[in-house]
Order: structure tokens, then C-alpha cells, then sequence
């Protein structure tokens, strides 16, 4: 059986933080791969507000991607998380223009 480990900077982290015109909460969603481009289920991805410490998780589905919902606009740590995989971590603005 194959083993793979991967450092936190291996993992190719797609970032998309959307707002909705008619909900003032901003959506951090994305894919998460790894090194030779393949979709990691189950991964978990929580993102934590700068200013104020709440955190919010979820996990990958079976194509690889989350979604969070109805976040305060702002900054937010993400972190990604997969059983063999290592850590791989970033910040995003959820932003309004």
C-alpha cells in the first residue's frame, strides 16, 4: 500500500470568496488538491475571522470542493487539513466592493 505525505506547501489551495448581492454574508468556497493535481475528499477546511476569533469548519465533498456561508465580511485564516496529507494554511479577504 502507497503512502503519501505531503508538506503543507504541496497542497494546491483554489480560494474563492464571493459576495451575495442580497445577502450581506460573504461565502469562502474552493477546491482542495494535492501535488499531482488530484481532488482530496473529506478534507477539512476551517476558516477563522482575523478580527474576531470565530471559527467555522467543513469538510470537502467527493469532488473535492467545500463551501462556508454567511460570513461577516472580512479577513479570514484558512486552514486545510486531509488524514495523510499534512497542513496547508492561507488568509482570504471576504470583501465587499
Amino acid at each position: 500500500m502507497r503512502k503519501i505525505v505531503l508538506l503543507p506547501c504541496l497542497f494546491m489551495l483554489w480560494i474563492a470568496a464571493a459576495m451575495q448581492a442580497q445577502n450581506p454574508g460573504a461565502t469562502v468556497s474552493g477546491l482542495v488538491k494535492d501535488s499531482q493535481g488530484s481532488l482530496i475528499q473529506g478534507a477539512r477546511v476551517s476558516v477563522t475571522s482575523a478580527t474576531q476569533g470565530a471559527t467555522r469548519e467543513s469538510f470537502t465533498n467527493f469532488g473535492g470542493s467545500y463551501e462556508i456561508p454567511d460570513l461577516l465580511p472580512g479577513e479570514y485564516r484558512v486552514e486545510v487539513s486531509a488524514k495523510g496529507e499534512g497542513l496547508c494554511n492561507g488568509r482570504v479577504c471576504a470583501c465587499g466592493g
